[in-house]
Formats: structure tokens, C-alpha cells, sequence
């Protein structure tokens, strides 16, 4: 009788829920401009944990994937540069995803009127709030301490870092000093040595400790040259038996071990309830792969935490590793990214030199100019803006998180695109020369200089931005007008209270009403003197180094790929899936010595 009760009871609940679901839908699909705008329809909305999980779904839940195989056709289907996309769950509402470059610009220019929906980012808090995940006046206090700690030091720390990290791997692991000159470097997936190089670029910049390549896995490496053949160091072949062992403790995890695992699963940290995950032992018992990687991400996650918590220990003690001493030029003393992290939060945002960080201008400026050091700001609620060890920590993860990731990753497809444009890659070594004859080492100061490095990695950015969609959200009822690049009609979206928007990137970046011929590799757009939309470019800037003895090859795959037309090979070289940020499947190349 209580089963039955409990069953009509759920089932009335569900009639009204239908009913009254329908009923806003409807009221919804009733408003012209959205009848003008409709896109998809789905169950969940793009922001909802369903949709997080079946990323590549389009139906149950507009997954974060569809954002990149859709890149305009929903534009497409309406004319207009904004989609407006219906969900059920748990309410009919619409979210808005836009491509038009002047609603971007009204959107971004205003964090109050279309703040961050903080709701989407409460999953990135794993070791504390920080920046990413906050908005209004706790923006506000992260933005103080943390901008300053980006400094002209820190900047040029990482280039005089990455020289000294991309020599040593040359020398150390592809021994070019040694390799016969002919020798070809084949590479079976490029984003393993790019997310190696790029962890510890980001943890020399970030700590000042360089990271040893001695125990680097080298197993993607292989020679042209029958003659001669790489010996690999003996820790390097016991690091990769070692990965296949389980890890029994936090401790046993060496520090780039750590950031493979938290970048290939960082899901199930987002997925699995913190409960769950500490007794994942016993709870995945009957699947043996999702245990062993439900225990390696909560390993790996702890490990990270005590590298942290170890470090600003040290820090705050006074007690620094920093190798800035091997460094080719004169960086500075405690340039890297956590000591001036430290350093602004202990100084209130200013620095040794007296200066302080105005965040109105967006620069240094002198602190008498800006106000006295002894008067610390505070916040709207009269609180210190000092941070804790936890907000700390909480900000210096999500630096080393999208740091690495978005580094790596341009820096893939940046090689991927120069090896399928053999002509673009010509014209850039072609530069690189220009600006450092005679086989120089680009210094610091060749930065300004370096226009065609710098337009081929926009470039790269517009075809493939780390961050593929922005939520937003709308503070008060308020509205907004797009146009029509074809009809040139107007079209004015009246827009409620708490209405989410997601600012589509590759929809914009591919727009051909502001890009001639969107989907072309052609640096040419980003050089100077170029009359480039700079409204329709939203991207996570990366910087791009290289050696100007070799560039990247197409590699010379199995037989089967030998009638591949040029479209066909872009197509598999360049295969994309969603991850934390826009990730390359697998990136094969080969490296030719250039003499």
C-alpha cells in the first residue's frame, strides 16, 4: 500500500512538473525574437553537472564538445550571430550563445551588468576560491593581490626559463649534439614533449625550481637513422614500468606524474563526490580501471596540495630554491610567480621597488602617487584583503592549471599547422633569421621584434582558442540588440534577470562576416599594418618559443595514410576534443634539422 502510495505520488509530481514545464516552454517559443533566434533544444542546460559529464552530447544536454562541432552552424540556420538555446531541467529557460563581435564587446566591458556565473565554477575551488571562480568584490581582492604578481620580472624570468628548459631537452633527451646531422626526430604525439616542456616552464616561472629532465618519459621518441640509435637513461625507462604499478601514496608522485594525471582526469574530481573519492578503494572494487584512476587523480590532487603547502611554508620562512642563478641573463632574485604572489600579498599589492599595482589603470604606478602603504585597502564588508595559505593555494593552482594546459596545447597545434603549411613555415624561419642571425639565441628584448612568431601563434589562437565558451549572466533585466550581417535588420532581445549567456569563441573566431575565409591557416591577418577585427578575437594570449635549428615536419606515418589528400591529413593531424581546454587527440611530427 506504501509502495503504491509512493508511486501515484511521484507520478503526480512528474504530470505537474510536464504540465507546468510546458507551459513555460511554450511561453517561451511564443516570444518572436526567440523565434527568430531557436537553436537546439535539450533536456539540460549547457551549465548543468549532466551536460558537464556528457560533454559531446547534444540531445540529453548541450555538452561543452557541440560548442566546437557547431561552430556556426546555428548562426547559419538563423542568419543572426546570436543562438537561443531551450532546456527543460529543472525549469524551461533559454541561454543565449553569441558570436557577435559587438555584443561581446558590451559583454565583457561591463562585470556588473553580465558578471561570471560563478555557479559554473564552484567545481574549480579544489584547493580554495580563487580568481577564476569568483566575482564582485572577492574578484576585486584576488585581482589586487594577483595582477602584480604577473610582473615585468615574471616575464622575463619565463623567456630566460624556457631558453634554459628547451636547450637542456635538446641536449639531454634528443642529444642533437650527438645525433648524426641527418638524423630525422620522429615523434608519435607531440602533446606528450609539449606538456613536458610546458609543465616545467610553469614551475620555473611559477616556484624558480627546475625540474630535471633525466626521468622524462622519451617513449614517443624515435630516429630516422638506422645508423644510430637513442639510449635512453635508466630512469626514464623505470619511469614509465613505474606508471603501471598502483600508487600507494601522495608522496611516491613525482611532481610532472602529478600534472599528467590531474590534466588527463580531472573529471572524475568534478564528477565523484569528495566522499566518494576517499574511500574509492573499496566503492569501485568491481571496476578495476576506474578504481586504479579514481585513486590516482585523489593521489595526485593531494600530492599537488602538499607540493603547495610545502613551498609557501618555505616561502614565508624566508627559505627560497630558486635556480635563477643558471640563468643566461639577470632575471632577478625572486621574479618567479609564487615569491611575488607572497610578496604583493604581504605588501598589500605593492611590491619592493615602492610600487603598486592601480587596478583602475591597470599598471604600475608609484605608491605615494597611488596611496600610502600603510593604509590598507579593504573590501566592501571592511575586511583585510590579505589572502590565506588557502586562498593562495587556491590561486596559484588554477595559474599552474590553465598555464600548462593552454601552453601546451597552442603550442601543439601552432607546430601541427607550420608542419601542414610547409609555405607559412618557411616565411616564419625566414623572420626568425632576420631577427637572430648567425644562429643567436633570441633574447628578451627580440620580443617586439619577433611580429611573425607573434602572428602565427594569434592565429593559432583563433583557430583554436583554449576556451571555447565564457558563461555568463545577466544582473538585472536589461536587453540588447544584434544585427544581421546579411539583412542588415535589427534585432532587440529583451533579456530577464539571471539569464545565462555563453560567449561562443569559435563562433566568432570562424564568423566570415569579419574573417575572410575563417577556417584558412593565414598568419598574415595578425601582422602589422593588418586591419584585423580586433573585437572578434578572444583569446587566452601563450607565448610561443623556438630553436632556430629545427621546426616541425609532417611525420611519415603507415602506408595507409600515402593517398591522403591534404584535407583528409589536416583533418586527423588536427582532431580536437574537449577537455579542460581545447585538446589535440594526437599531433604526430617530425623534426628536420635545419642548417
Amino acid at each position: 500500500m506504501a509502495a503504491q502510495l509512493l508511486w501515484t505520488l511521484g507520478l503526480g509530481v512528474l504530470v505537474v512538473w510536464a504540465v507546468k514545464t510546458w507551459i513555460q516552454y511554450s511561453a517561451l517559443t511564443d516570444k518572436a525574437h526567440i523565434r527568430r533566434i531557436r537553436g537546439l533544444t535539450t533536456i539540460f542546460a549547457n551549465g548543468s553537472n549532466v551536460s558537464m559529464v556528457l560533454r559531446s552530447s547534444s540531445t540529453l544536454g548541450l555538452g561543452q564538445t557541440q560548442l566546437w562541432f557547431n561552430i556556426r552552424r546555428w548562426y547559419e540556420t538563423s542568419g543572426w550571430d546570436v543562438s537561443a538555446a531551450i532546456s527543460f531541467f529543472p525549469r524551461a529557460k533559454v541561454t543565449y550563445f553569441v558570436s557577435d563581435p559587438a555584443l561581446l564587446k558590451e559583454i565583457t566591458s561591463s562585470r556588473t551588468e553580465f558578471p561570471k556565473s560563478t555557479e559554473q565554477y564552484d567545481v574549480l575551488r579544489f584547493f580554495g576560491r580563487n580568481i577564476v571562480t569568483e566575482e564582485g568584490e572577492e574578484w576585486k581582492k584576488y585581482k589586487k593581490i594577483c595582477a602584480p604578481a604577473f610582473s615585468e620580472r615574471n616575464n622575463r624570468l619565463v623567456w630566460d626559463y624556457t631558453l634554459r628548459i628547451i636547450s637542456d631537452f635538446f641536449e639531454e633527451v634528443w642529444l642533437l649534439d650527438k645525433v648524426p646531422s641527418d638524423t630525422e626526430v620522429v615523434i608519435e604525439d607531440f602533446k606528450i614533449p609539449s606538456t613536458q616542456f610546458t609543465l616545467r616552464i610553469i614551475v620555473a616561472a611559477s616556484f624558480g625550481q627546475l625540474l630535471p629532465w633525466k626521468t622524462v618519459n622519451t617513449s614517443y621518441t624515435s630516429f630516422s637513422n638506422p645508423s644510430w640509435e637513442i639510449k635512453l637513461p635508466a630512469k626514464a625507462e623505470a619511469l614509465g614500468r613505474e606508471k603501471q604499478t598502483n600508487v600507494t601514496s601522495s608522496e611516491e608522485l613525482a611532481i610532472e606524474e602529478i600534472f599528467e594525471i590531474i590534466s588527463q582526469d580531472i573529471f572524475l574530481k568534478l564528477a565523484i563526490p569528495d566522499w566518494l573519492l576517499r574511500n574509492a578503494e573499496w566503492a569501485f572494487m568491481p571496476f578495476g580501471n576506474l578504481r586504479n584512476r579514481a585513486i590516482k587523480v585523489r593521489k595526485a590532487f593531494e600530492g599537488l596540495k602538499l607540493y603547495m603547502q610545502n613551498i609557501i611554508t618555505a616561502r614565508t620562512n624566508g627559505i627560497t630554491s630558486s635556480d635563477s642563478s643558471l640563468l643566461p641573463s639577470d632575471s632577478g632574485k625572486g621574479a618567479d610567480l609564487f615569491s611575488n604572489l607572497i610578496e604583493a600579498n604581504e605588501n598589500d599589492g605593492a611590491l619592493d621597488d615602492g610600487q603598486v599595482w592601480d587596478p583602475e589603470l591597470g599598471e604600475y604606478v608609484n605608491a605615494d602617487a597611488y596611496e600610502p602603504l600603510g593604509n590598507r585597502a579593504k573590501t566592501a564588508d571592511n575586511t583585510d584583503t590579505k589572502l590565506t595559505d588557502v586562498e593562495l593555494m587556491g590561486n596559484i593552482f588554477i595559474f599552474l592549471l590553465g598555464g600548462h594546459e593552454t601552453t601546451a596545447h597552442t603550442m601543439c597545434y601552432a607546430l601541427a599547422l607550420l608542419a601542414l603549411y610547409q609555405g607559412e613555415q618557411e616565411k616564419l624561419f625566414q623572420h626568425i633569421i632576420s631577427v637572430c642571425p648567425d644562429g643567436q639565441m633570441p633574447t628578451y628584448e627580440d620580443l617586439p621584434r619577433l611580429t611573425r612568431t607573434m602572428a602565427v601563434m594569434q592565429e593559432t589562437l583563433r583557430l583554436y582558442p583554449p576556451v571555447i565558451g565564457i558563461p555568463k549572466k545577466a544582473a538585472n533585466d536589461t536587453s540588447f540588440t544584434t544585427g544581421n550581417p546579411i539583412t542588415e535588420e535589427k534585432l532587440t532581445i529583451p533579456i530577464e534577470k539571471g539569464t545565462q549567456f555563453v560567449l561562443h569563441v569559435p563562433g566568432v573566431h570562424y564568423n566570415p562576416h569579419y574573417w575572410n575565409d575563417p577556417t584558412k591557416f593565414n598568419p598574415d591577418r595578425f601582422m602589422p599594418g593588418s586591419n584585423w577585427p580586433r573585437d572578434a578575437f578572444l583569446p587566452f594570449s601563450a607565448d610561443f618559443r623556438d630553436r632556430r635549428k629545427i621546426l616541425s615536419g609532417l611525420e611519415k606515418e603507415e602506408e595507409q595514410f600515402n593517398n591522403e589528400t591534404f584535407e583528409e591529413r589536416k583533418e586527423r593531424v588536427l582532431n580536437t576534443e574537449n577537455g579542460i581546454t581545447l585538446t589535440p587527440v594526437r599531433v604526430p611530427l617530425v623534426f628536420t634539422r635545419r642548417e
